[in-house]
């Protein structure tokens, strides 16, 4: 059996923490956010790109019964596209940022019924998932005053 010394386990794993890419802080992902929905609201994609990781990843829920992209969409240039083309089928939309799942994000509306709730995750100023939620099913609870 191979062992490793204490201090060589703690180098390595000092090594390893150092090269897992840091969560921004809350302040950090609220700017970023911010301006990736100003840059959705202009159009401008240069800035859109500019928020996002040159490896980024957007995931897309429609659950079967609202049209999405089948697969992961993968890139800032195709990330920026695809919301922007998204974006400018639904021209009478309303967003907010809110909190989901604990972080700000975006909540789109259509008539004041929820239409999709957006997630993000941050890593060094950079936005590296984006998570679109589509759902009817799942976006129940944020249309629950609706069915009063």
């Amino acid at each position: 059996m191979f062992a490793l010394p204490f201090g060589e386990i703690y180098r390595n794993l000092a090594a390893l923490a150092r090269r897992r890419p840091r969560q921004a802080t809350p302040q950090e992902h609220d700017r970023i956010v911010t301006a990736f929905w100003s840059a959705c609201e202009t159009g401008d994609v240069n800035a859109l790109m500019s928020l996002l990781d040159p490896d980024a990843t957007t995931l897309s829920d429609g659950g079967g019964k609202v049209r999405t992209a089948l697969h992961p969409i993968r890139g800032a240039d195709r990330t920026a596209h695809f919301m922007l083309g998204a974006l400018s089928h639904q021209p009478a939309l309303e967003a907010t940022l809110q909190s989901v799942n604990g972080k700000t994000g975006l909540v789109l509306r259509h008539d004041a019924l929820v239409s999709a709730v957006v997630s993000f995750q941050v890593q060094r100023e950079k936005i590296t998932n984006v998570w679109v939620v589509l759902n009817p099913d799942k976006l129940r609870s944020w249309n629950h005053h609706r069915d009063r």
